[in-house]
């Protein structure tokens, strides 16, 4: 998703709606977007590990191989 689709989304809202992440092992989280990095989409194959990783858990000689964008953690 990118920062254009999210407004989208997010416009059709209650602007006044409270915006939470989900904890560790339980309850919730106000989003914080102050983390941005850079990813290569579609590294992890297993289901358990969402597809994406980013770029320093990656081996350099492994990054030309995959596309990398910035992006931002909610």
């Amino acid at each position: 998703m990118t920062i254009k689709e999210l407004i989208e989304k997010l416009s059709e809202l209650d602007p006044e709606l409270h915006v939470f992440v989900p904890g560790y092992e339980g309850g919730y989280h106000y989003v914080d977007v102050s983390k941005s990095d850079s990813f290569c989409l579609n590294v992890n194959k297993e289901w358990y590990y969402g597809p994406h990783e980013t770029v320093a858990f990656i081996d350099e000689e492994e990054r030309p191989s995959y596309k990398i964008v910035n992006g931002i953690v909610l």
